[in-house]
């Protein structure tokens, strides 16, 4: 039987991701290949017959590579995410694969944490057998803004997820090091494959030829097309300039994802050109590149090695946007070895570009100096067989929790009832918010550790309430850690100041009626202080305190200090007429009357059941302190049904309270 492999690929501007990963696909002819594809798909692009393409709902990325959105209009980015994120949690589970390829992530890709880490940590964490690889490019982006914590990120995740790192170049050219300097630090293999360069057609030399003429032939691409404009139409113009001189001709490639309004501006400006076609795609094109006498393009990986493999003149134009360093690497490497000529933005004019494609379309070509190993997508395909052949050793860091689920061919009543129950929530539209909050953070405790890792692996954001005082410095690292990750996966907010019972009477409280204003405000205020010192701006100044009890003095200090939410538990000493927010949990997995006693599942569920059909918004309280395997099973399960529902959404505090600040409504959350 045919090994399985699950490839993922994220462009997000361009198109070389795509065609070097379609690359690597038509060399796994043993493998079933399934191809996820995260961005549009290029048409007439053909992926051979043993793949089978997932299209996800695509996301793109602005040209600083700041911001991401939804590929078409009108799409709301969120609900996108989560339908792509329960897309590929679904098709793995389906495939169950060898061996997961993943395209550039962790070097790169940060905004797609969402739906990747998820599925890497149910590997991981249920100990999958699949094997988990990354294909990476050969030069990376190195002038980040947060250069250092990036690095820091993407090492963690290598080592953490990760067995085989897959460099597609030859290191005779371009090491890792060279532009990611911490390579030492990373634990998995790492293995060079030689450049991957695009498989010539069959058609290679006899392109179909729309003018036939003598005249020497200038190609003219961009890449996607998303970039570039610029150079495309400096070079119409430049042809203009030099048509008299020296007759020539000129194919242009706009790329399929350039805007159609600039795309048709530039059709109306060639129309008196009868020189130059225009066209946005072709699948001849590494044909017409080996019958062109001249290219002038970007400097992208998949161009640069075309350019390496047919021997033709180029002029190549760094791509720059966002502070990229990239291309500008690649293409003064290769000018210094005579294979390209370099062009600057700020010599960008006709005059300029005319006058340097006459002279290199006068020059004779230069014998090829630099031979490099292209052979990289068959030695990747042979890496991959090394991997999947090898038993996946069993890490002895691997998450201590072994998950028993139950069958499912006989799910339990309350499992059947939840899910029937979901179903109908989903006929009927309703839209159902959820939180989850654990309490008591101090100490970087197994049991904490153990939460967050099963959070992680359904992707599901998780509030935590931080004992200021008794908070480790190690629980503050790994917090750190975990929250880089997947940005707003966790909501750091403050639980009182110790955790102190200062009642001698009566019910726990520690600030309660037996305290001064004084002594409550200086402990709530240097909790505050303390926990903006350990996390920034990663701290949301919720506050919930210790028992979920306090009195009504405490709600001015809240205020007096800034406060927006205050989050307690249902039915105790409800809030009105202060600046906060309460938002109340509503829903304890446990029992506290005589000690910490998980509820059984038919009591949990149809109480969550009620709460869905009556409450726009439902808080469920944990405790990592007292969860044991049997109620991390539970919240397994639980959190497997709810995160495959549409209509559920998860949240933070934080983004709760962007929700309601945007809506500037409040009257369907609840409160006490």
């Amino acid at each position: 039987m045919k090994k399985r492999v699950l490839m993922y690929c994220q462009h997000v501007l361009g198109m070389g991701h795509l065609v070097r990963s379609l690359e690597i696909v038509r060399a796994l002819t043993d493998w079933d290949v399934t191809f996820l594809n995260g961005g549009d798909l290029c048409p007439g692009m053909a992926f051979p017959p043993q793949t089978e393409v997932v299209n996800l709902s695509p996301i793109k990325s602005e040209s600083d590579f700041k911001t991401i959105l939804a590929a078409e209009k009108g799409q709301d980015l969120e609900a996108v995410k989560r339908i792509r994120a329960s897309r590929i949690q679904a098709e793995f589970a389906r495939i169950q694969p060898d061996v997961f390829l993943i395209e550039m992530f962790p070097f790169g890709r940060k905004h797609f944490a969402f739906e990747l880490v998820p599925v890497l940590e149910q590997i991981r964490l249920k100990r999958m057998p699949t094997a988990v690889a990354c294909s990476l490019r050969d030069i990376l982006v190195n002038n980040k803004r947060n250069q250092a914590q990036h690095n820091e990120r993407a090492i963690t995740l290598i080592n953490r997820y990760f067995d085989l790192l897959l460099v597609h170049a030859d290191p005779r050219f371009q090491t890792l090091d060279e532009t990611f300097p911490r390579v030492r630090e990373l634990r998995c293999d790492i293995r060079y494959t030689g450049f991957v360069s695009q498989a010539a057609p069959q058609s290679l030399g006899v392109a179909p030829d729309r003018t036939a003429s003598d005249q020497p032939m200038i190609l003219v691409s961009i890449g996607g097309g998303r970039v570039g404009y610029e150079l495309v139409e400096c070079a119409l113009q430049a042809s203009a300039h030099l048509r008299t001189s020296l007759p020539h001709r000129m194919m242009i490639l706009t790329g399929p994802y350039m805007p159609e309004e600039l795309f048709q501006q530039l059709l109306k400006s060639a129309e008196t050109q009868e020189q130059v076609t225009i066209s946005r795609y072709t699948p001849y094109f590494l044909a017409y590149l080996k019958q062109a006498s001249l290219s002038v393009s970007m400097a992208g990986y998949n161009t640069c090695m075309n350019l390496l493999a047919t021997g033709t003149r180029a002029l190549v134009l760094p791509f720059t946007g966002g502070g990229n360093t990239e291309q500008t690497i690649r293409a003064e490497k290769l000018a210094q070895h005579g294979v390209v000529g370099v062009l600057r933005e700020s010599q960008l004019r006709p005059d300029y570009l005319a006058e340097q494609m006459g002279q290199a379309l006068r020059t004779p070509s230069p014998m090829q100096t630099l031979s490099l190993d292209q052979d990289g997508a068959m030695k990747t395909a042979a890496y991959l067989e090394e991997l999947a052949a090898r038993k996946k050793p069993v890490s002895s860091d691997m998450a201590p929790v072994s998950f028993t689920r139950p069958n499912g061919n006989h799910p339990t009543p309350w499992l059947t009832e939840l899910r029937e129950s979901l179903e109908l929530l989903q006929a009927e539209e309703k839209q159902v918010r959820i939180f989850f909050r654990d309490d008591d953070i101090d100490e970087d405790e197994d049991s904490l550790v153990r939460l967050l890792d099963l959070f992680l692996a359904h992707g599901v954001p998780l509030n935590l309430a931080i004992i200021p005082d008794l908070l480790s410095d190690a629980t503050v690292r790994r917090l750190h850690t975990r929250e880089l990750w997947i940005p707003e996966s966790l909501g750091l907010i403050q639980h009182g100041w110790k955790h102190t019972n200062h009642e001698l009477d009566g019910r726990k409280c520690e600030f309660g009626i037996s305290r001064s204003l004084a002594d409550k405000f200086n402990d709530i205020a240097r909790g505050k202080s303390r926990l903006e010192e350990a996390f920034g701006p990663r701290f949301y100044p919720a506050f919930t305190p210790p028992w979920n009890r306090c009195t009504h003095d405490t709600y001015g200090v809240l205020d007096e200090l800034g406060f927006v939410v205050l989050s307690k538990d249902q039915g105790k000493d409800s809030a009105q007429g202060h600046r906060f927010q309460e938002i109340s949990t509503t829903l304890d997995l446990y029992r506290w009357k005589d000690g910490a006693t998980l509820k059984p599942a038919d009591e949990i569920v149809p109480a969550l059941i009620s709460q869905m059909r009556g409450l726009d918004t439902i808080g469920i309280l944990l405790h990592h302190k007292v969860m044991d395997n049997t109620a991390l099973t539970f919240l397994d399960q639980l959190l497997d049904e709810l995160a495959r529902c549409p209509v559920v959404r998860f949240h933070t505090l934080k983004t709760l309270m962007q929700q309601i600040e945007a809506t500037h409504s409040v009257s369907s959350l609840y409160t006490l």
